[in-house]
C-alpha cells in the first residue's frame, strides 16, 4: 500500500488527469445510454437489494424516472469532468 501511495503522491498530475477523464467519460455514457435507452444500465433489478442505482430507479419508480436521472447525472458528471479535465491539462502550474 506505500507503494500505491508514493506512487499517486509522485504522480499526482497524472493521477488527476485519467480521473477527470473518467469522470468525463461516465458522464457521457450516461447521458449516451439515457438517449439511446441502453438497457445494461436501465434494465429494472429483478432482486431486492439495498444499494440504490439505475436498476433499483426503474424497478421503483419506472424506467422513464430512471432515464431522466440518468440523463440529469450524466450531465452533473460532464460539466464538473469537463472542468475538471480543462484544469488538469490547460492550467498553467
Amino acid at each position: 500500500m506505500d507503494k500505491i501511495s508514493t506512487w499517486i503522491k509522485e504522480h499526482s498530475g497524472a493521477v488527476g488527469k485519467m480521473l477527470s477523464v473518467a469522470i468525463l467519460v461516465v458522464g457521457i455514457l450516461l447521458i449516451i445510454g439515457a438517449i439511446m435507452d441502453w438497457d445494461w444500465i436501465y434494465k429494472p433489478d429483478n432482486n431486492y437489494h439495498n444499494r440504490w442505482n439505475t436498476g433499483q430507479i426503474s424497478r421503483y419508480l419506472g424506467r422513464g424516472t430512471a432515464r431522466v436521472f440518468g440523463f440529469a447525472v450524466g450531465l452533473l458528471l460532464v460539466i464538473a469532468g469537463g472542468a475538471w479535465t480543462y484544469m488538469a491539462f490547460f492550467r498553467k502550474s
